[in-house]
C-alpha cells in the first residue's frame, strides 16, 4: 500500500498545502467578521497610519462588559519618524507598542486588522525590545540580555523596519540608563531612520523632540482624582513627567509603612533635585533637568555638578597640550587628594 501511494506523493502534498492555505484564510475571515476587523491598505511606502486600533488577544480577554479603549497611529520616515512614549506605570504603553506591531504582522500575512482603518506600509523587519528575562546558566545578567537584544536591532534594522523599544536602559544606574537610552534614540534618528516607538520611564528623553525634527512626544493619558489613578488609556500628543510608581505599589498590597516611608524619601529627593539650582524656589522642570543634553555638537555634561570650586578651577588651570605623560599622572595623583 505504501508503494502504490507513493506514487500520488506529489499530488498529495500538494493538496495538503492547499488546504493548509484555505484553512488559515478560513480562519482569517472569521476572526474578521466575527472581532469586527477592517481591511488594510497595504502598500509600498514608509507610512504607517493606524486609525483606532486595539489589542487582537487582550480585547477578547477583557472582562464582559469592558471595552478596550482604541487608539490610533500615525509615523513616517519623513516627519514622525520615532514617538517617545511616556505615562505611569500600568496605564497601558505596553500594551499600546504591542498593539502595533501586531496590526502590521497581520496586515502583511494576508489578515484583516483590528481597526477602523489602516494604512500600512510594507515593513521589511519587525524589531522588539521589551520585557526582562536574563540568562543566568550563560553568565547574562538581564541588563546584559537587555543590551544584546538593542545591539542586534541596532546593526540589523534598516530605513523600512518597525521597532518597539520598551524601558531600555532601566536595568543600570540612573544616568547610565538614561545615556544608553539618550544615545540609541540619537542613532535610530540620525543613522537608521526605522519607524520607532520608544516607551521610557526616562522623561529627560522628551526633550529630544526638542532639538531632533522626526521625534515627537506621546504619552498616555491618566487622571488623579482624590489621590486614586484613574487610567484612560488614551494616548495624545505631549509628555508626561509623572510615573506614578508608589500610586501602582499601593495597587499591589505594598504595606502601608512602606508607603508612607517611600512618599518621605521622594519628597526628599524631590527637594534636592529643587535645590541644584542656586537661590532657586521652584521645583525643577523637564527643561532644568534636561537643558544639559543637546545634540553631539553641542553637549554639554552639566547632569554632574562639582560642588569643589577648588576642583573646578584646578582642572580648568591643566593646559593638556603641554603636558607630559609624567605630569598627567602627577595631575591626577594632585586632583585625587583633592577628592578626598
Amino acid at each position: 500500500m505504501r508503494t502504490n501511494v507513493l506514487q500520488y506523493a506529489d499530488a498529495l502534498q500538494h493538496n495538503a498545502s492547499l488546504l493548509a492555505m484555505l484553512d488559515c484564510f478560513q480562519s482569517f475571515a472569521e476572526a474578521a467578521e466575527q472581532y469586527g476587523y477592517c481591511k488594510p491598505e497595504v502598500e509600498d511606502s514608509e507610512r504607517l497610519e493606524i486609525f483606532n486600533g486595539r489589542h487582537p488577544v487582550i480585547e477578547q480577554l477583557l472582562p464582559v462588559g469592558e471595552r478596550y479603549v482604541p487608539n490610533s497611529t500615525r509615523m513616517d520616515t519623513e516627519t514622525e519618524q520615532i514617538h517617545i512614549l511616556t505615562g505611569p506605570n500600568m496605564s497601558g504603553k505596553s500594551s499600546y507598542l504591542r498593539q502595533v506591531g501586531l496590526i502590521v504582522l497581520l496586515a502583511q500575512v494576508g489578515s484583516y486588522v483590528p481597526a477602523d482603518r489602516a494604512r500600512i506600509g510594507i515593513v521589511d523587519m519587525i524589531f522588539t525590545r521589551v520585557g526582562a528575562q536574563d540568562n543566568i546558566a550563560a553568565g547574562e545578567s538581564t541588563f546584559l540580555v537587555e543590551m544584546l537584544e538593542t545591539a542586534y536591532i541596532l546593526h540589523n534594522a534598516t530605513r523600512r523596519s518597525l521597532i518597539l523599544l520598551d524601558e531600555v536602559g532601566r536595568g543600570t544606574a540612573t544616568f547610565d540608563g538614561i545615556s544608553i537610552a539618550w544615545a540609541i534614540a540619537e542613532y535610530l534618528h540620525n543613522h537608521i531612520g526605522a519607524k520607532t516607538i520608544f516607551a521610557t520611564h526616562y522623561h529627560e528623553l522628551t526633550a529630544l523632540a526638542e532639538h531632533l525634527p522626526r521625534i515627537h512626544n506621546y504619552h498616555v493619558d491618566v487622571e488623579e482624582v482624590d489621590g486614586t489613578l484613574l487610567f484612560t488609556h488614551k494616548v495624545k500628543p505631549g509628555y508626561t513627567d509623572h510615573s506614578f510608581g508608589i500610586h501602582v505599589a499601593k495597587m499591589a498590597g505594598i504595606p502601608e509603612p512602606v508607603l508612607r516611608r517611600a512618599e518621605e524619601v521622594l519628597r526628599t529627593l524631590e527637594s534636592q533635585s529643587e535645590s541644584t539650582q542656586p537661590g532657586s524656589k521652584q521645583p525643577a522642570t523637564r527643561k532644568a533637568r534636561t537643558e544639559a543634553i543637546s545634540p553631539p555638537s553641542q553637549f554639554q555634561l552639566t547632569l554632574f555638578e562639582f560642588k569643589d570650586e577648588e576642583l573646578r578651577k584646578r582642572i580648568r588651570s591643566i593646559d593638556i597640550s603641554n603636558t607630559t605623560p609624567l605630569q598627567a599622572l602627577q595631575i591626577l595623583e594632585e586632583l585625587q587628594r583633592l577628592v578626598q
